[in-house]
């Protein structure tokens, strides 16, 4: 199968690569973004599809407005079988969906029609959910609402933070697109209608959500640590300075006290860094990093700072 790929973040690399290599499918062509300044220099830099794309020897287009009669020619032009859709980053005109109806495909990051729309991953983990995983649909105009055509579990483990769940659910997603792909070629597809009563939206991720509320029971603040790691993280004051915590666990041997929810517990190399929380629970911060420093384990943390037990993080 002929098949034009539209994506553009880390997330939609292992799609590409997967296809690129299938000796079912060829890739005809990438849509991406176009370059971005990054860093101090704001120096032009290409998504990373573009990069990978590059590397494949593919064509690359980068229209600065996707939705014109131009990028119609170039995906009409193609001869693509299918147009496989994966963070690309904008939204599919009605033209091109009634133009290649039936034959768009999307890969999203979550059991649909729970966790429609952006950062999905992000917040199961920000939920406390258990289970997550990748769908593969038919796109269409309502956002995350088309047919299914296949669904994979996964298990969160408690080790998964928002990296980790982005990297198994990329490959989940590449292996499952290349499936799906194949189905299609096939004409095997059971197509699965969404419930639309059953789905659920959240907001994007902002860095406001970051900051602890350590009135909160360890188990969410917890959630909120994994959900936020490494973007944008979530944060605390320490000396009227900004200070992430990256990697944090409930302290269920601390719980019971009646300490101020901030307060720390206990700050040494053998207890560890225990914070009070709500409902008379407590936190143990393992990785943190104050503002424009680098990460560090609690252990390397505490021969540089000095932290006193009783003292209350704001």
């Amino acid at each position: 199968m002929k098949i034009f790929f539209l994506g553009t973040p880390e997330f939609a690399v292992p799609s590409l690569k997967a296809l690129a290599a299938s000796p079912e499918h060829s890739v005809c062509a990438v849509i991406t973004n176009p370059d971005q300044p990054s860093g101090r220099q704001l120096k032009l830099k290409p998504s990373p599809v573009k990069s990978a794309a590059l590397e494949l020897g593919l064509p690359v287009y980068q229209p600065e407005k996707f939705n014109t009669e131009e990028t119609l020619e170039i995906l009409k032009s193609s001869g693509a079988d299918l147009l496989a859709v994966v963070a690309y980053g904008k939204i599919i005109g009605d033209k091109i969906l009634a133009e290649f109806k039936d034959r768009i495909v999307n890969v999203h990051p979550s059991l649909l029609p729970a966790y429609r729309g952006v950062a999905p991953y992000q917040w199961a983990l920000l939920n406390g959910e258990t289970v997550t995983g990748v769908s593969i649909i038919y796109l269409v105009k309502k956002l995350d609402a088309g047919d299914i055509i296949l669904q994979e579990k996964y298990d969160i483990l408690p080790s998964d933070n928002a990296k980790t769940l982005h990297d198994k659910l990329s490959v989940m997603g590449a292996g499952l697109l290349c499936r799906a792909a194949g189905m299609i070629a096939g004409g095997t597809v059971q197509r699965a209608p969404q419930d639309d009563n059953s789905a659920t939206y959240f907001k994007k991720i902002d860095k406001a959500m970051g900051k602890i509320d350590w009135n909160r029971p360890p188990k969410a603040i917890s959630d909120l640590v994994r959900g936020l790691y490494s973007w944008p993280s979530a944060y605390a004051f320490f000396n009227s300075e900004m200070l992430k915590i990256h990697e944090a666990e409930p302290a269920s041997e601390f719980s019971g006290h009646d300490l101020t929810p901030g307060t720390v517990i206990t700050a040494d190399e053998k207890k560890g860094f225990i914070i009070a929380c709500g409902e008379k629970g407590a936190l143990r911060v393992k990785t943190l990093q104050l503002a424009s420093r680098n990460i560090q384990n609690f252990d390397s943390f505490l021969r540089g700072n000095k932290i006193n037990a009783g003292i209350i993080l704001n």
